[in-house]
């Protein structure tokens, strides 16, 4: 038999973390005794205790109570056992939250924002009202007649602002910092169609950044000329200890981009989910860091846009994407099996999920091999470069697609247990370029200063390169740069070595002057 006063221990501890305890009340189940339902029942009617359903099969009782209550009932004969109503929920609607691929791969998951930063992105403006991004904190101004910084008709600054502070909260998305105290100040520099701003404009955002007292400036744009008038402004800046950080472009080649390759800015260029280096990224050797740029998930002005977004994940492994029209929404796990291109059976895949070749037969037709084998889910991996995208006849099944490099890695994970999901988004989407890894460094470069509040901005650009996930050839390399930045590797090396830079202003990405 149940010892009750064990029960009411742990029926108190467990009603603590309920939502529905601020108010005194919450919910439990009662046993009768053999044959004694009838008098538990009327004894919980005297107390006042409110039933919310009776079982009569299995003489129980869901009822709402309180603490006075429940100590009284403690006392009742006639009472086998009493323990919480614990809550259920859709299975559908996990996971609340997805984390970006970005989040992991640069180790924001590892370590604590202490506060203190003030991260500025200069942009195409911030939509302030977002439900997913802070508002305290966050101050603005428009620079070049460009309109107000709290709204965002482009999309871009949001989303850069998205990946440095969505605010992790079990709900769309997560920014590197992700923490409400994070201070931001916006600067929008776009007006216009969002094209065009000018070094001019830039030099004025820069200043204002200053102005507002920042200590970290995010710049996701470029363009392919220097400017003496964008370059003073940036160096004034860098001898008040402020880091900045810029996207290095996205020409695909080896030119240069500005304000990225000035050498008091940390440059940096994208890789995929799976640390590749991406072919639009520029390789030069002003590039100094690398971070995730490719289908980058974060957030947009609400109503900017409507999707299913689909998610793959293992232990390592973290692919998202647009979902294949006429999935259903929803998530499965189960064990990943190779089912090559789907044309014929796969044998018995109840309970597991179907990868597949794209090839030699249409998306819906290996859906419905999967199906009719008894797999719950399929993910359909590419073959040649690019994001797959299309549809296929509606299914029960949770069905979305994976990049080449991706497929190739699920291929060598075979066997292990893995989740994928469907789900609708109108606040947030995917976006690609150097624009979309710049924040990453960004709010790493905050997440790690505020660990280290008496390092100088050398110090922590230091720490990042020698840090850095080294991608590509050995050392140094004109696309990777050092790596790709890592938030709790920057820490542990600024714990053993300190964070005192070399004199004078760091050079290039390489360490050489230019």
């Amino acid at each position: 038999m149940i010892n009750k006063k064990t029960v009411l221990a742990a029926s108190v501890a467990l009603a603590c973390s309920f939502p529905s305890f601020a108010e005194q009340t919450f919910r439990i189940v009662v046993e009768a005794n053999n044959n004694k339902a009838s008098i538990v029942k009327s004894a919980l009617q005297a107390k006042n205790v409110k039933i919310e359903k009776e079982i009569k099969s299995l003489e129980s009782f869901a009822v709402t109570i309180n603490k006075a209550q429940l100590a009284e009932i403690a006392g009742l004969s006639n009472i086998k056992a009493f323990y919480p109503d614990v809550p259920r929920k859709l299975m559908s609607e996990e996971p609340m939250q997805f984390l970006p691929y970005g989040y992991t791969m640069v180790q924001a998951d590892k370590v604590q924002y202490q506060g203190g930063q003030k991260v500025c992105v200069i942009d195409s403006g911030y939509a302030l009202s977002h439900p997913d991004l802070p508002s305290a904190g966050v101050t603005g101004s428009a620079d070049g007649g460009a309109g107000v910084w709290y709204e965002d008709p482009f999309g871009h600054g949001t989303h850069v602002a998205g990946t440095i502070a969505a605010i992790d909260d079990n709900k769309g998305s997560a920014g590197i910092v992700g923490d409400h105290s994070l201070d931001m100040h916006i600067v929008r520099v776009f007006a216009g169609n969002g094209s065009w701003a000018y070094a001019s404009d830039l030099a004025g955002a820069i200043d204002e950044c200053q102005q507002a007292g920042s200590t970290v400036i995010s710049m996701s744009l470029g363009g392919k000329y220097s400017s003496p008038i964008e370059e003073r402004a940036i160096n004034k800046v860098a001898r008040n200890n402020i880091l900045m950080i810029a996207a290095a472009g996205n020409s695909g080649d080896a030119s240069h981009s500005y304000p990225a390759s000035y050498d008091s800015v940390v440059s940096v260029a994208a890789v995929d989910s799976v640390k590749q280096h991406a072919s639009f990224s520029q390789r030069s050797s002003q590039v100094e860091l690398s971070a995730p740029g490719v289908g980058v998930f974060s957030t947009i002005p609400v109503g900017k846009g409507r999707f299913s977004k689909f998610s793959v994940m293992q232990d390592d492994v973290n692919f998202q994407h647009y979902a294949l029209d006429g999935s259903r929404f929803g998530s499965v796990t189960g064990e990943l099996v190779d089912c090559g291109r789907g044309t014929e059976s796969c044998g018995d895949v109840t309970g597991k999920i179907c990868l597949v070749e794209r090839g030699d037969s249409p998306f819906y037709s290996k859906v419905e091999q999967c199906e009719a084998d008894g797999g719950v889910g399929v993910i359909i991996r590419n073959n040649i470069e690019g994001q797959l995208v299309g549809n296929i006849n509606p299914t029960t099944l949770v069905v979305g697609a994976v990049m080449m490099n991706e497929g190739l890695h699920l291929m060598e994970q075979l066997g292990q247990e893995t989740t994928i999901s469907v789900a609708e988004f109108t606040d947030h989407d995917f976006k690609s370029g150097t624009s979309m890894a710049t924040p990453h460094v960004s709010g790493v470069a905050a997440v790690v200063w505020s660990n280290f509040p008496e390092c100088t901005a050398n110090g922590i650009r230091l720490a990042l390169r020698a840090s850095a996930d080294d991608q590509g050839e050995a050392g140094y390399d004109h696309a990777y740069g050092w790596g790709v930045v890592q938030a709790k590797a920057a820490v542990d090396y600024i714990s053993e070595h300190g964070c005192s830079a070399p004199k004078g202003v760091l050079r290039g990405g390489d360490g050489s002057a230019h």
